[in-house]
């Protein structure tokens, strides 16, 4: 009976906030995804290229720590995350006398529900002055990432190389049909990381969070989340 009080004595609920750097790979042999041949002459190309796919997001919710012993715990931290980042699509046209660069850029702004469901495990403690214990842990889990909408803000770069002469042209746009983005309404993620526990409530964490399966349903390329996360908490039921 003593055992169990002492174990569930160290349930914790509190508020938590994360900044992330998200890279955002994309797979199509490499990071090309289309080439096609222009009617200008044989040897006109046109290819469009993805690269450059990093921003930094954020996130913030509440985290419950419910021990199953004294050292392993469950950890539910449903949260609302803001995934940004930059894409770079680029497009050139090539023939004798002509070429056109253009390079969009698109800022990426989407927002998610996530609940990552960890398995935690304390190491030895420390009593700190005020009698409360503050330890180091490890975790490991999985992440289920709920897709609420998304947001796109386009700037294209024309470049224009016209007998030896150059003219830079910048525009707002929209993604064009063949590139739109349907995003999936589930993201299983993957997550590993460490935490500090400090003896009057505050945590400090990093973790690595990586897409287990495409995020997005389009049929000729498939993007994939990974980020890297700094974390930052505080428990509100005293030790």
């Amino acid at each position: 009976m003593s055992l169990t009080l002492s174990v569930f004595s160290q349930v914790k609920f509190g508020v938590r906030a994360g900044l992330a750097y998200y890279m955002v790979p994309q797979s199509n042999t490499g990071a090309r995804i289309k080439t096609t041949p222009v009617n200008l002459t044989d040897q006109s190309t046109m290819e469009l290229l993805y690269s450059k796919n990093n921003g930094i997001g954020y996130n913030f919710g509440l985290f419950l720590d419910i021990p199953v012993t004294n050292n392993f715990v469950i950890q539910i931290e449903p949260s609302f995350a803001f995934r940004n980042y930059n894409e770079v699509l680029k497009d050139f046209e090539i023939d004798t006398l002509l070429s056109v660069q253009y390079e969009n850029y698109i800022f990426n702004k989407l927002t998610y529900l996530e609940v990552p469901i960890l398995f935690k495990y304390n190491l030895k403690p420390n009593t700190g002055r005020y009698g409360r214990k503050s330890y180091f842990s490890v975790f490991a889990g999985a992440q289920v990432g709920l897709f609420l909408g998304k947001k796109e803000e386009n700037k294209l770069t024309s470049i224009i190389n016209l007998y030896g002469q150059t003219t830079v042209n910048t525009d707002g746009t929209v993604r064009s049909d063949n590139l739109s983005l349907e995003y999936n309404p589930i993201d299983i993620a993957a997550v590993g990381g460490v935490m500090y526990d400090f003896e009057k409530g505050l945590r400090l964490g990093v973790r690595y969070v990586g897409s287990l399966m495409p995020v997005n349903s389009n049929i000729n390329f498939d993007i994939y989340h990974h980020s890297v996360q700094m974390t930052v908490g505080f428990n509100f039921i005293p030790q």
